[in-house]
């Protein structure tokens, strides 16, 4: 048997070869990412004259890099391990090399530990879930965005209209953004009356905003404490950063319904699939809805990030998977629990941490838990972790069993 270490980065990466007894076989050799490259690396593999079932590869899954190539070795047949960065770096720390870096090295190292065995295999999603993968991921650096503008937006309202808080609770809303960029400061409702605000609300739906509160709003803008120096200026960067911040909440909304259509189309048209497949798949899915507390969201999040749950043995599994555990700090006899790790799916563990706080409001079991625990004496944010460690289990059971939610199960002890 033949193990096969590949240290992978942008520009090139570096592959080496050992054999059962660890002896080097092929020296560490750089390759590009390139198809000429990946032939350099088949040619020298080719080399060990042997079958693809008595060679196994190791690379790390770092980032999106890995995936070209682990395509190109998968479509080849040859037995490729996907390692997270953690295990390699455990690794090193029980070897010789423990201080030790370099890309001749790190390829050696992930040979050993293919060798060793000691390593929990990764996981690439399918065409359909790696999709999903992309665009949550790409939503979520959108939502970071968002976020950031939105803190610029609000410092600068602080500024020049202090008093905005006081009337309006979400400034980023529809109605708020038509309010403020038309109104972008306290000063520019001089001469504004009651009637022209009204006026700007009549063809939004939804809209509360009504005569009684108009009038205090042009009350407060009466009283401001701002000065109105830069103005002009300010109300230019405000009406910029609100021109961005709907663009950006377009995106996330199309990129919500986009992921909403392969959610719900979980067929590959080129794919050979029975009718029996794709009702069992609907049914999955429709019995996943049947959880209360827990939106489509929720659902896309864990499965984008965690791809199909069949593949671990248990609840307990993906829950290490996704790292829904706290932090730990002991001191003497006296055990502390902090946050949430920062190991596992962090996008997943957000949502279902989110979905936890959600469920304790609209879910009457999950609700019942929390309480428990927190009369016990945790702290809320230890029991909403639990909470969301139950329905991860929840979320794996349904999914196995295709069963919809039951509440009787959930008060259910499980390891």
């Amino acid at each position: 048997m033949f193990y096969v270490g590949i240290d992978i980065a942008k520009a090139f990466s570096v592959c080496s070869v050992i054999n059962d007894k660890e002896e080097m076989i092929i020296k560490p050799f750089p390759f590009n990412s390139s198809s000429g490259g990946f032939k350099k690396l088949i040619n020298n593999i080719v080399s060990l004259n042997c079958d693809t079932k008595d060679i196994i590869i190791g690379m790390e899954a770092t980032g999106l890099l890995f995936e070209n190539l682990y395509r190109y070795l998968s479509d080849l047949n040859y037995n490729v391990i996907l390692l997270n960065p953690y295990q390699t770096a455990q690794y090193r720390n029980m070897v010789t090399m423990k201080y030790v870096k370099n890309d001749n090295i790190d390829s050696l190292i992930i040979s050993l530990l293919i060798k060793s065995g000691r390593y929990s295999k990764g996981y690439v999603n399918e065409e359909q879930l790696q999709s999903l993968k992309v665009l949550f991921r790409h939503k979520e650096n959108i939502k970071d965005h968002l976020k950031s503008l939105k803190r610029e937006t609000s410092s600068l309202f602080a500024v020049v209209f202090p008093e905005l808080d006081k009337i309006i609770k979400d400034p980023y809303n529809v109605s708020s953004l038509i309010l403020l960029d038309k109104y972008p400061t306290a000063k520019h409702f001089e001469n504004v009356t009651v009637k022209m605000i009204l006026k700007l609300f009549r063809k939004v739906k939804g809209n509360n905003f009504n005569e009684a509160k108009a009038q205090l709003l042009l009350s407060y803008t009466k009283d401001t404490i701002y000065s109105g120096v830069a103005k002009d200026a300010r109300a230019f960067f405000i009406r910029s950063n609100i021109t961005l911040i709907r663009a950006l909440q377009e995106q996330i909304k199309s990129l919500e319904d986009e992921m909403l259509k392969i959610f719900y189309k979980p067929i590959d048209q080129e794919a050979i699939v029975t009718k029996e497949d794709e009702d069992y798949i609907s049914s999955v899915l429709d019995n996943l809805r049947t959880i209360p507390g827990v939106s489509d969201k929720t659902l896309l999040a864990v499965l984008a990030e965690c791809g199909h749950l069949d593949r671990f043995k248990d609840a307990k599994s993906l829950i290490g998977y996704l790292g829904l555990y706290p932090t730990q700090e002991q001191s003497g006899n006296t055990l502390k629990y902090g946050r949430l790790a920062k190991r596992g799916a962090k996008y997943a563990k957000k949502a279902l941490y989110l979905a936890s706080v959600a469920a304790v409001r609209h879910n009457s079991e999950l609700k019942q838990i929390f309480r428990n625990h927190v009369a016990s004496g945790r702290a809320k944010k230890e029991a909403l972790i639990v909470v969301a460690r139950k329905l991860a289990y929840i979320i794996w059971a349904i999914y196995n069993h295709n069963k919809p939610y039951d509440p009787a199960r959930v008060f259910v002890a499980h390891p």
